[in-house]
């Protein structure tokens, strides 16, 4: 029953009541004791302690214990590892990919707490695996050391660089005299020993073979090299192209096969289209350690890899993703406690933006192939000449090399950039993943051992469009003509000067080659352009002097950097006062005056006049359009959602050059090909689109001592828009391109003349085939008595 308290108005139960207004009676200290280790608290509170301390046992038991968990698995312990992005594609004008992405299977091994034995066994019985698969093993280890007969792969300076490292093995170099052994800390310059070494570091008993313990020690090692990351619990890849069935039967037996987890990575793949411009594209390679410390912040990986040249490397900001971050699980013994994690769960990685060339792969084919086969042509006609010449005849090296650029005139968007020897991207891929043909190739590439002269003389990553300078040879004419037009040596309505041959330029003897006794007579612009006259330019150069030449010259883009967006490229130079003394530190200072004669050569192309293949093309732009563009690759960069991140430069710089001059020089450009004297009149008077060019023949100095023709250049641009016709169609693209010993420029025409065919869509009937003939029309600079043996060939 219950009592109603009337003082609060509360109840209370009768039983065990004491009222508020009594005291308890007191017990003895015995009794309290007794009650309370007899009361359903204590025992209770002292349950829960015991299994407490069970766990706190068994936790401890398990952190420390050496002892593997036995085999069965339903819980793990949860850790993130890194998922990599898919780099951006990079494709050409027409959509069509040049560089793309595979993806592929890895298999990666993640820090189980497993010690040497189990993980040795394992490993050795993964590495059969990873064989009877066709899987690809990652094995760095591979580069130095071998067995079979034990050796090093490297030079004893850099195995020794290897084993002192001290972020690998820090071994010490031994002291004169000193026995090193496989148990000390020195560097072993006995391969035998240093496997014996690596056998006792990684505890890989007696119990297993050389070639068994081999197979571990590959994977111990590649393990090793990042040891801190894997005892912190990052995975360490292990194998590349595994096929679905291995990794199936490997996380089917996850139990087994402890720490084993699959991932994704994305392998760079290139198209046959990216031979064809490897030089544009460049290619990708293995992170350096200086560019890692540099870009570690913004979140790379030591296994990263990134552009190294070309557009790989310019726009590797935009090509190179976002890395993700998944859960992993560990699988251990239904003991240890730990949590499942769904592998969905995470931040999914952000693939690289596209990048859009504005390269058409259709006339890279065709730059490429015309260029081959004038190389090829070229060979057998020198072949031909000597059957037919005899013994007597001494065979000159002939063309092995060339570049090319097509441009729009309008917005500088380089359509082709062409440059042989090429090489192929894919061959940096594959060398790194051990595929010993793609090592063969990029030791060629880079000159290593036996390809250290052929290489040097081949230059096949040289991107001769944008980083070789030529002297211009005639191709630079124009700009001594617009040189006499600005400062009034001659006018568009009265451009004449007289040919004498033989003449005088400050000492030096010119000789006319067409006319050699009278020489042309009285010549002006257009005819001057069109015969491609030495002396009708080296008098109105002279006239004009070379501080106006130099100056007509930097308006036009010559000797400066272009601004592409390729990395690389090299600044040119002209002919002047400052840089005849800059480029002749050696000799005396009478030596370094400027004479009569150095302005005579400079305002035929020649001196120190040296620009690349990119600079004439951009300064044959000008001439078209009285506007300086800056050329460009990149059309834009679009990233995965359809934004575009960047768009290539399209504005151009207004030059400002008088109509009337350009004019003037359009018209003799034009004669070049529609005048019957005209140098490239057999080649291009029946192209059915109206052309405006010059040819060009520069010697390189190399022809007598080297026994070698004279480098063949060609410039042009097209439809020409003519001045007298207001409905003509205005200028679309330019080219400009050098083939080295190519001999004479005028041969050059038929790679341009392939070029406009497959840009201006015209038929192959239309084509006429060119017939070689020697000695060509042109100009030769003679030395005055007394000088060095210097001539100048021209057409």
């Amino acid at each position: 029953m219950a009592k109603r308290l009337d003082d609060d108005n509360l109840y209370v139960f009768d039983e065990d009541h004491v009222s508020k207004n009594t005291r308890p009676e007191t017990s003895s200290l015995l009794e309290r004791i007794l009650t309370f280790v007899t009361s359903r608290y204590f025992v209770l509170g002292a349950i829960f302690s015991v299994f407490g301390l069970l766990i706190l046992i068994m936790t401890i038991s398990l952190q420390f214990s050496k002892t593997p968990p036995p085999s069965a698995s339903s819980v793990g312990v949860s850790r993130q590892y890194i998922v990599p992005a898919p780099r951006g594609d990079i494709v050409d004008c027409n959509g069509r990919v040049i560089a793309t992405n595979q993806e592929i299977n890895v298999l990666m091994l993640a820090n189980a707490g497993l010690d040497d034995e189990h993980m040795n066994s394992m490993l050795l019985e993964l590495s059969y695996l990873l064989d009877e698969y066709n899987c690809v093993p990652v094995a760095s280890l591979d580069d130095y050391f071998a067995i079979e007969p034990y050796r090093f792969l490297k030079k004893d300076e850099e195995i020794a660089l290897w084993q002192t490292n001290r972020n690998l093995f820090a071994l010490k170099e031994p002291a004169v005299n000193t026995v090193v052994t496989y148990t000390d800390y020195y560097v072993k310059s006995d391969p035998q020993i240093f496997f014996l070494y690596l056998r006792r570091k990684f505890g890989v008993d007696e119990h297993y073979s050389e070639q068994e313990a081999y197979r571990i020690i590959r994977i111990r090692y590649q393990i090793y090299m990042d040891n801190w990351a894997f005892q912190t619990g990052t995975p360490i890849t292990i194998a590349k192209d595994v096929p679905e069935d291995l990794i199936r039967i490997l996380m089917e037996q996850n139990y087994h096969y402890m720490g084993i987890i699959s991932n994704k990575e994305y392998r760079r793949v290139y198209t046959p289209l990216a031979k064809l411009s490897s030089h544009v594209v460049g290619y990708v390679g293995k992170i350096s350690q200086e560019s890692l410390t540099e870009l570690a912040p913004v979140g790379y990986q030591a296994s990263d890899f990134v552009g190294k040249d070309g557009v790989e490397y310019q726009m590797e900001r935009y090509l190179h993703g976002q890395y993700g971050e998944k859960p992993y699980n560990i699988w251990s013994s239904d003991e240890e406690n730990g949590f499942f994690y769904d592998s969905k769960l995470g931040i999914d990685p952000s693939p690289g933006a596209q990048v859009k060339l504005t390269i058409d792969t259709n006339l890279q084919q065709v730059g490429i192939d015309a260029i081959k086969d004038y190389i090829r042509s070229s060979k057998l006609e020198e072949e031909r000449r000597q059957r037919e010449k005899g013994p007597d005849y001494k065979v000159k090296a002939t063309a092995s090399a060339g570049s090319l650029v097509v441009m729009n005139v309008k917005t500088g968007a380089i359509l082709a950039m062409c440059s042989y020897p090429d090489y192929d991207p894919n061959d940096f891929v594959l060398s790194v993943e051990g595929d010993a043909q793609a090592k063969e190739q990029v030791q060629y590439y880079l000159g290593l051992d036996q390809y250290q002269k052929m290489s040097a003389e081949d230059q096949p990553l040289w991107n001769r469009a944008m980083r070789s300078r030529y002297p211009p040879g005639s191709t630079f004419k124009m700009v001594t003509a617009l040189a006499a037009l600005e400062c009034g040596r001659i006018t568009p309505a009265n451009s004449e000067a007289r040919c004498i041959s033989p003449t005088d330029f400050g000492g030096m003897r010119w000789t006319c080659l067409e006319r050699k006794e009278t020489g042309h007579g009285l010549l002006d612009l257009t005819s001057g352009l069109a015969t491609s006259c030495n002396i009708y330019f080296a008098t109105i150069g002279v006239d004009s002097t070379i501080s106006q030449i130099d100056k007509a010259g930097e308006k036009l883009g010559l000797g400066t950097l272009t601004g592409i967006d390729l990395p690389g490229e090299e600044v040119g130079i002209r002919a002047n006062q400052t840089n005849k003394r800059l480029l002749r530190q050696d000799m005396t200072d009478e030596d370094l005056d400027w004479h009569i004669a150095d302005t005579a050569q400079a305002a035929i192309g020649q001196f120190d006049n040296c620009f690349t293949v990119l600079q004439l093309a951009r300064y044959v732009a000008a001439i078209a359009t009285n506007n300086l563009v800056t050329p460009h690759v990149i059309d834009e960069v679009v990233a995965s959602d359809g934004s575009v991140l960047y768009s290539g430069p399209k504005d151009s710089i207004p030059l400002g050059i008088n109509h009337e001059y350009l004019d003037a020089i359009h018209v003799g450009m034009r004669a070049v090909v529609t005048s019957k004297d005209g140098t490239a009149n057999e080649y291009l008077a029946d192209f059915p689109i109206p052309v405006a060019c010059k040819t060009g023949t520069a010697e390189t100095g190399f022809e007598d001592i080297n026994g070698e023709y004279s480098n063949g250049l060609f410039v042009c641009y097209g439809p020409y828009d003519d001045p007298s016709d207001p409905n003509d169609e205005e200028p679309e693209i330019c080219i400009a391109l050098c083939v080295e010993k190519g001999a004479w420029g005028s041969y050059t025409i038929e790679i341009a003349k392939k070029l406009m065919m497959a840009y201006f869509d015209v038929p192959e009937s239309n084509k006429k085939k060119i017939e070689k003939t020697l000695p060509e029309i042109g100009d030769v600079v003679s030395p005055a008595e007394g000088t060095s043996s210097t001539t100048q060939p021209e057409e």
